[in-house]
């Protein structure tokens, strides 16, 4: 980014000196100072009130060289505005699809080696199946981790590199998604819970002998139920985080809001926080591979609560850092 570049540039060519911007800005001539020397960055209201004074678009102010201006053909802030709104919303979309369906693949894994628990209480490849049943789990979390981190990655880069936006939507578009948005979440949550509701119907039908299954098969069909279960809600809460994304994806203040705390907290608690989503991962993998295979529920609980103390440990020490710098 220019910003600093384009900042002393700016200030110069209208013969203002870093005293009489701070003044206008409400701000003291040592932040002005280091927004010019790239140690800090102006929070959203001075960006904007930094275009509105040196008359300039902000992808202008921040993603184009101004002192090369002259020698270039300029470029229509309307349009430049325009292309920052598309490529937001694209990304949105992507990042909503593939935080979508991470969340439904760990679901879908789980349900998956329950599938295959069943098979293995019944027929004579009972200890091949409990492999497929942990290969399954540890390959779903694993494509759910490769999705976190991919969209989570270019998420953080789309956030740097257009740290503020304005609202590429119509007040049109947003009642339009507004109306969409709430007849699907309530037809998502109604879903999820039928879907609880006819689990527990039919695990009431099979512990009353109502549905007739042969007792040496009951473990089984326990399994195979739970597992439909499962794959159902992976879908459904898959649904529920892709328009939960975008809906924020229409909150453009919200969006603005957060990347300006980002940038004052720092790349340490952004790297704390992917550190601990990958210790819970983790944990959650290691607590479900224990009680899939050697059905050790109980003690395989206490993955939980030690990625918790390590997640506690992390957080403090990145907090510890970033106080060091400040």
């Amino acid at each position: 980014m220019f910003l600093a570049r384009n900042l002393q540039y700016l200030r110069k060519r209208d013969k203002i000196t870093q005293e009489d911007l701070a003044d206008r800005l409400g701000v003291s001539r040592q932040s002005v100072s280091k927004w010019e020397t790239d140690e800090a960055y102006p929070e959203t209201e001075k960006l904007l009130a930094l275009c509105e004074l040196f008359a300039v678009s902000l992808d202008d102010l921040m993603r184009r060289d101004l002192t090369q201006a002259d020698a270039e053909e300029p470029i229509c802030s309307a349009q430049t505005d325009e292309a920052a709104g598309k490529a937001y919303a694209a990304h949105m979309d992507k990042f909503s699809r593939g935080m979508a369906i991470g969340v439904g693949l760990i679901l879908f894994g789980v349900a998956a080696c329950l599938l295959l628990s069943g098979f293995e209480k019944y027929g004579p490849h009972g200890e091949l199946f409990a492999v497929l049943g942990a290969v399954a789990v540890m390959l779903s979390v694993a494509a759910a981790v490769f999705f976190f981190v991919i969209h989570g990655m270019a998420h953080d880069r789309f956030q740097k590199e257009y740290p503020v936006i304005g609202n590429p939507f119509s007040e049109k578009e947003s009642k339009a998604f507004s109306k969409k948005f709430a007849v699907t979440t309530a037809c998502l949550v109604s879903g999820i819970l039928l879907a609880v509701a006819a689990l527990v119907v039919v695990s009431a039908l099979l512990e009353e002998g109502i549905i007739a299954v042969s007792p040496n098969r009951e473990d089984e069909v326990s399994c195979y139920t739970v597992a439909c279960f499962l794959a159902v809600l992976s879908f459904l809460v898959g649904g529920l985080v892709y328009f939960g994304i975008q809906f924020a994806k229409y909150d453009i203040v919200s969006y603005n809001k957060q990347t300006e705390r980002e940038r004052n907290e720092g790349g340490e608690k952004r790297l704390a926080g992917a550190i601990n989503g990958a210790i819970m991962l983790t944990a959650t993998a290691l607590f479900l591979l224990l009680g899939f295979i050697w059905n050790a529920w109980h003690p395989a609980w206490v993955a939980f609560p030690v990625g918790g103390i390590v997640c506690a440990i992390v957080s403090t020490i990145a907090g510890a850092v970033g106080g060091k710098k400040k």
